[in-house]
């Protein structure tokens, strides 16, 4: 149990972490191409010739696959039981903070935000961005996506009896004929 409890607050810290750094990079990207400089707290620092800010997307590219693959080799060799802990845990709480980011992007977007708004500095900022970001969604459905095969095979597991790993430390063959 206590195994499962770390591995959801790891799970946990990767979302925090991949949300802040897509969101950040989100947030760099919508500035260059209209030739802004952004501080790390988002303020205005210079005013630059606008680029397509393919350095920031394939920065979230990166980030995004680093984070899939920490969900996919991280715990795989322990139990399934804390494979989901973890899976689970980065699902649900990326799912709540792009929800909140996609929320807050609706009911505001009529408003002008000017730079000195504290929902747009520091990783507020980078929050409200992430939800505008289709590579966190697709790193959020992959991730679900993971939760549930996880769920499966632990099912098929449970009902067949299978105790998880065998010696050797691979996952038994499990059939999947309910």
């Amino acid at each position: 149990m206590r195994s499962r409890v770390s591995w959801a607050v790891g799970g946990a810290f990767l979302s925090f972490a991949y949300v802040a750094v897509v969101g950040f990079l989100t947030l760099r990207m919508i500035g260059v191409r209209g030739g802004a400089v952004l501080g790390f707290d988002n303020s205005l620092v210079a005013i630059t010739t606008p680029r397509p800010g393919v350095l920031e997307s394939l920065g979230t590219t990166v980030v995004s696959c680093v984070a899939l693959l920490v969900l996919i080799f991280a715990a795989r060799r322990r139990p399934l039981a804390d494979q989901l802990a973890l899976r689970l845990s980065f699902a649900a709480l990326t799912l709540v903070q792009i929800a909140v980011s996609s929320i807050v992007q609706i009911r505001t977007y009529s408003l002008v935000r000017g730079p000195d708004d504290e929902l747009t500095s520091w990783w507020g900022g980078w929050l409200l961005k992430v939800g505008i970001n289709p590579a966190a969604h697709l790193t959020l459905a992959v991730s679900i996506f993971l939760v549930v095969t996880t769920t499966l095979v632990l099912r098929a597991q449970r009902h067949t009896g299978a105790a998880g790993p065998s010696s050797d430390g691979h996952a038994r063959s499990v059939s999947w004929r309910t």
